[in-house]
This record gives structure tokens, sequence and C-alpha cells, in this order.
């Protein structure tokens, strides 16, 4: 998952770790905290697998380590974007990961996440509604069974949002 991000960006051009810290962290947001412990150590597995070279240079006289993609990185970018997305906790953020490269890829595979993403969440809609039909037959009390009907209700919502969203994306690429 983070393998992908730090390729993606690597793909537009060289950065230090620092910055690379700061692109993720507005990435994630503030519900992850994104730390220089988790950076540098991705970087020197992915310097250790031939994805990206790392090297020092001094700026303002402190020094910096700056990745820069190797070709085998950006072979193994190319399979990251390719590969089916597992349903987990991270699936939505290895989506948004994707789509944050959309500028990297062809048309064709914008267009297969983009299917896969609506397939992902036309599921989502199906258990959503499934598990809305069964609540009421769920041996809660009548406020729980309220407050979880409207907490669905916001989850149905959201699920509406990004479907119309990834549909009219689609439809853009198709034209």
């Amino acid at each position: 998952m983070y393998d992908l991000f730090v390729l993606g960006q690597l793909m537009d051009e060289s950065m230090s770790g620092y910055l690379m810290r700061q692109i993720l962290q507005q990435l994630v947001g503030s519900s992850r905290k994104i730390s220089f412990g988790m950076i540098y150590p991705l970087f020197k597995r992915l310097d250790e697998a031939g994805f990206i070279e790392l090297h020092e240079t001094k700026e303002s006289g402190r020094v910096k380590k700056v990745a820069t993609i190797t070709e085998n990185g950006r072979q193994q970018f190319f399979k990251l974007m390719e590969k089916k997305i597992p349903v987990n906790s991270n699936l939505e953020f290895t989506y948004n990961v994707k789509f944050r490269n959309f500028h990297q890829i062809n048309e064709n595979l914008r267009q297969q996440i983009l299917r896969d993403y609506c397939q992902y969440l036309t599921q989502e809609k199906t258990l959503l509604q499934k598990q809305m039909a069964d609540l009421p037959r769920t041996n809660i009390s009548k406020s729980d069974l309220q407050n979880a009907l409207w907490v669905n209700d916001l989850k149905a919502v959201k699920i509406e949002a990004a479907l119309k969203w990834a549909n009219d994306s689609l439809n853009k690429l198709e034209k």
C-alpha cells in the first residue's frame, strides 16, 4: 500500500523523506500519524529491493535522504497499479493512491480501476441494503435500532456519492 504511494510520487520527481512524509500525511489526513520512523525504513526496504536509489544531499547544513525511482521501480509501480485491491481496511486508501496516480497510467487502466471501484461500491451497497433489511429483526432496543438505521443512511449516502463520482469519471474517460 505505501510502496505504491512512494513509487507513484517518485514517478514525477525525486524527493526527500521529509517531503514524502508531508505529502503522505496530507493524503491520509489526521486519521493516521505518518512518522519519519515509517518513511525511512520504507525507503530502505525499497532501496534494497532495487525499486529506488537513495542518495544524501546537504541543504542548509542538514543532510537529506533523497529517493529516485529506478527502472525496476517503474515496472513495480505499474504492476501495483494493475493489481486488484483486496477488500480490507486499506481499500479506500489504496484506491485514493491509485486515483492520485492516474496521470501516470493509460486510459484503459484508468477505466479498469474505476470499474473495479464501482463494482466494490455496488457490492457494499447491496450488503448495506441487506443489513438494513435484517436490522429490524435483530433483538435490539427501538432507540438503538433507530440510530443504527440512521447511521446506515449516512453510509448509503456516502456510497451513492462515491458511485456517482466514479461513474461520472468513467463516463468522462470513455468520451
